[in-house]
């Protein structure tokens, strides 16, 4: 029980500010598998989470909190992982044969860490579900069954404790603060506006909770509560199994994506799908870039590769080929596709140093299909954020101008290795809509070690390039230009 008792301080690390919590007497018990209980946080005698959690023969464990305020986090953690603490990992997990993910992961001790786990993983975990993570050159996997008993006397836990905590006075059936929020959370993913998740109803709140319920027919009253929570699940589950969009009333902050607009005008994380190059529709031809990584392999987004009837390689002019995927990752946004014809060049994936604020990089890509030049375009810019929006870690923020088309490019370093891979650019006009003002250079790159964890769990070969000799801006472009190719997707 030792592993579970370390487990259990590692879900507790993933609520705010990193405070150790402490077993709420009396909480604990056992569903199946899985034990449960309450936890307060740091010193204080004030409720402020539930979590299961179990861990197997081999030492390998998996924790689900579920906070007050509705916020579900995750942990894992392995015997010899041999993790530096506060260090950040790239951790790729598969849920069942479907849903794969790449996430960063902060290590809290040698052996756990704690995940920044996407919110649609969550529903993902059920019974017959087989859940594997990939860290630090290790591999380990756990069958979930059971979990949802143990999930649904979660949920129990968080509701009872909540109750107890209500401010005296409150009458009787009055919702919890938590059940609130968690129901602003779930709004706002389905992309309506229900107002800031603080676990207050206010105007805003009943409107969006009467929108979602006369968009099921029904009558619309408004009021939030634990069936209308079971919904919203649901609809959260669907959208993300379906990979579907959230309203379509509103315009998207982002190229390709739509907000939650309860959050600021940039709220939406990536990946966010720029629109192709060309309009896009059944048998229409969309374009986009990658790069070669070995002789017959590309890299590109998802969304330029993961829906393509047929792909083919294009240089200069010249048609190299078709390009078949194999490896798709919808959650990252990136594709691994093998080609007929060999490149004689590729390039190189940075290690070694993490990127920094304020490095130079080189966007190299194919925007504007037809419009410009088909040899391609080479870009300059600056490494501007070590994250995407809201604070995702699987991304880089730089100031490189992209274009649609760009989409799938490299992104290269000072040292000409791929420090990181095009996936969007924001949406100025949407932005200047909601903020009056027109954001300028703001784009996206998908890290380069998010990238690595995506082709190391695939199994697709690469090479990396610990050295750092400056090239010149001419030698980078160069080295960006041979080893990239445009993609035209025929659907």
């Amino acid at each position: 029980m030792a592993y579970g008792i370390r487990l259990v301080a590692a879900a507790l690390a993933l609520l705010p500010l990193g405070a150790q919590a402490a077993p709420i007497p009396g909480s604990q018990s056992q569903v199946g598998g899985w034990r449960v209980g309450a936890y307060t946080r740091g010193q204080t005698t004030s409720f402020d989470h539930c979590a299961l959690y179990r861990v197997q023969g081999n030492g390998f464990g998996v924790a689900v909190a579920l906070s007050a305020r509705g916020v579900s986090s995750l942990a894992v953690e392995a015997p010899d992982w041999g993790l530096t603490p506060n260090e950040i990992y790239p951790v790729s997990v598969v849920v069942g044969t479907a849903a794969a993910y790449t996430f960063s992961g902060r290590a809290i001790s040698p052996r756990a860490m704690v995940l920044n786990a996407a919110p649609e993983i969550f529903p993902q975990l059920r019974s017959g579900v087989t859940l594997a993570v990939s860290a630090h050159q290790k591999h380990y996997t756990m069958r979930l069954d059971g979990i949802e008993a143990a999930d649904a006397k979660v949920k129990d836990c968080v509701r009872q404790y909540t109750a107890a905590a209500r401010p005296p006075g409150a009458p009787p059936g009055t919702p919890s603060p938590a059940l609130v929020t968690s129901i602003q959370v779930l709004l706002s993913r389905l992309g309506y506006d229900p107002g800031p998740a603080n676990g207050t109803v206010g105007l805003k709140t009943n409107l969006a909770i009467a929108a979602f319920q006369k968009s099921r027919g029904e009558p619309g009253d408004g009021l939030p509560s634990e069936a209308l929570r079971a919904k919203l699940e649901q609809a959260v589950a669907a959208k993300a199994a379906a990979g579907g969009e959230a309203r379509p009333d509103l315009p998207p902050p982002v190229a390709g994506m739509r907000p939650a607009p309860g959050n600021s005008a940039a709220a939406a994380p990536p990946p966010p799908p720029p629109p192709p190059s060309r309009p896009s529709g059944p048998g229409s031809v969309s374009t986009g870039t990658g790069f070669f990584i070995g002789p017959n392999t590309i890299v590109t987004n998802h969304h330029v590769a993961g829906a393509c009837r047929t792909i083919r390689v294009r240089k200069a002019g010249s048609d190299l080929g078709v390009a078949r995927p194999v490896a798709l990752s919808r959650a990252d946004d990136l594709a691994a596709l093998r080609t007929e014809t060999p490149s004689r060049a590729f390039l190189k994936l940075r290690s070694g140093a993490p990127v920094r604020p304020a490095e130079d990089v080189l966007v190299f890509g194919y925007p504007l299909a037809g419009a410009l030049s088909s040899t391609g375009n080479t870009t300059l810019g600056y490494v501007t954020a070590l994250a995407g929006l809201n604070d995702d870690p699987r991304y880089l923020q730089i100031s490189a101008a992209v274009q649609p088309g760009n989409s799938g490019g490299a992104a290269i370093d000072e040292s000409g290795r791929v420090m990181g891979v095009v996936v969007s650019k924001l949406n100025a006009l949407a932005v200047a809509r909601i903020t009056g003002d027109i954001p300028q250079n703001v784009n996206f790159a998908i890290k380069v070690s998010t990238l690595a964890s995506f082709l190391d769990a695939n199994k697709v070969a690469y090479e990396t390039d610990p050295v750092t000799r400056e090239l010149s801006n001419t030698e980078r472009a160069e080295r960006a230009e041979a080893g990239s190719a445009q993609l035209e997707c025929r659907k």
